[in-house]
């Protein structure tokens, strides 16, 4: 559970910095030690479909739908880095509804993430 506190932590720092305008700057070096606190990176995530990313990060814990809710997350941050971000927010938003049917809590802060993906596809023209 620290781990997932922690990088609770650094998701919290993503969005600090994006909203200063530091992120270019900062946040692909955190992006790139939370997904590798999750064991896991982009590649992966785009490649494989969400029952094995959940089972993927289960790790030794049973913990694999909060871990996925967190790489969601990192994946929505990285979009505001990236070139190509409808793919990552593609993926972000598959894994958010994952999340919504199969977690024990239905999450209004989920849903509203959602709803942000949405804002943004559309401000790409997705």
């Amino acid at each position: 559970m620290v781990q997932i506190e922690e990088i609770g932590k650094a998701i919290a720092l993503l969005v600090f910095n994006r909203n200063e305008g530091n992120g270019p700057d900062k946040n692909p070096e955190i992006i790139n030690d939370s997904f590798r606190s999750l064991k896991t990176d982009t590649q992966f995530l785009l490649a494989h479909e969400p029952d094995d990313i959940e089972l993927a990060l289960n790790q030794d814990d049973g913990c694999g739908l909060q871990r996925m809710e967190l790489a969601a997350k990192l994946l929505v941050e990285e979009s505001y880095l990236s070139p190509v971000p409808l793919p990552l927010l593609n993926k972000a938003q598959e894994l958010l509804y994952y999340l919504q049917i199969h977690d024990a809590t239905y999450s209004l802060e989920r849903m509203m993430l959602i709803q942000d993906i949405e804002q943004e596809f559309k401000r790409h023209g997705g």
